[in-house]
């Protein structure tokens, strides 16, 4: 299983590699770190003064997020505890169940950070994944939207568990962030699973990140974003997945209304914004809205998206005058429009 789980940690940095394309390294020392953590590979490359230090603060930073702050499984995290029984909660975590709590408001519910029996029920991510009866989906859903915090208590329905899933990854890049940011002479690119952070002391410099193509390998896109510094989150429909004995394909991302795989008008959703918790959760929230209904949400937000749709189009909410561009490199897909 190591073994395994190493041989995909270098495939998937080689990925993120190949992706930033073109970018000029202007400083002199660069270090490439690869570790697992958050149930995902985590990739760094950073250019700068001792890169080394640098790295390893993020290390140390991404483990400490992972067994003591967001992880539902590890005895040793607040969220942990917070799932079985402790009400209060440290201003850290706090801050960020808040921020999510608005979020779950701000797009109608299809971001829910209360998915965690559901995900439990379904075992997308285990061995033994499999489609539950609607008796059971109906039970672990009944109470989910009335998850409160106040201050730094947090109530809890039985039956309910919170799983930062959907936002620990983007939440990880802002943390990077708080460690790289006023350095001099320093540029980063670092990926955490499907969240990626770049960053240069340089404000105008640029950076261009391939858009995975949903039907294609992992090692395929479909277009390049060239970007300057930004929190960059996807949230598709091809990584984790089964198929049940009729070959029907259920994926990981819940519509929370329903309590099944978002049925939506897409196969990804790339979210571009500054901060990256926000990223991470309204890609996951957009993936559920489809593309029309995602547009008030994004621009609540400031953020903008690229949607690849199960037609073979690509929509996206930039404009001219934005800080980033988008240009579709495979003959396979056309540039869509928004109705």
């Amino acid at each position: 299983m190591k073994k395994k789980l190493l041989a995909a940690a270098v495939a998937v940095c080689a990925v993120v590699l190949a992706v930033v394309i073109g970018a000029d390294f202007l400083f002199s020392k660069e270090t490439n770190e690869v570790l697992l953590s958050m149930n995902t590979t985590v990739s760094l490359d950073i250019t700068g003064y001792k890169p080394e230090q640098t790295a390893k603060e993020i290390k140390e930073e991404i483990m400490r997020l992972d067994t003591e702050l967001l992880s539902r499984t590890s005895a040793s995290s607040e969220l942990y505890a917070l799932n079985n029984g402790k009400a209060q909660v440290s201003d850290e975590l706090a801050t960020l169940l808040a921020e999510l709590k608005q979020i779950e408001i701000d797009s109608d519910g299809a971001f829910c950070v209360a998915l965690g029996a559901l995900s439990d029920l379904w075992g997308i991510n285990t061995d033994n994944p499999k489609v539950p009866t609607q008796a059971e989906i109906d039970a672990v859903l009944k109470n989910t939207k009335d998850w409160s915090i106040d201050g730094n208590t947090v109530y809890i329905p039985k039956g309910v568990k919170l799983d930062m899933g959907a936002v620990g990854k983007g939440y990880a890049c802002d943390s990077m962030m708080g460690i790289i940011y006023g350095l001099n002479h320093i540029k980063t690119v670092a990926a955490v699973g499907g969240s990626v952070l770049v960053y240069s002391s340089e404000p105008k410099e640029t950076f261009r990140l391939g858009i995975r193509d949903p039907l294609g390998q992992a090692t395929d896109y479909c277009a390049i974003l060239e970007t300057t510094g930004s929190c960059v989150s996807t949230s598709g429909n091809y990584e984790r997945f089964f198929e049940d004995e009729k070959g029907n394909r259920y994926h990981h991302i819940f519509d929370p209304s329903t309590g099944y795989p978002a049925d939506s008008d897409i196969n990804s959703v790339t979210v571009i914004t500054q901060y990256g918790y926000i990223s991470d959760a309204l890609s996951t929230a957009c993936f559920v809205l489809g593309v029309e209904k995602s547009l008030p949400l994004l621009e609540k937000y400031n953020a903008e998206a690229i949607f690849i749709t199960n037609n073979n189009e690509i929509i996206s909410t930039l404009s001219d005058g934005d800080s980033a561009t988008l240009t579709v490199t495979n003959n396979n897909y056309k540039l869509g429009e928004l109705r």
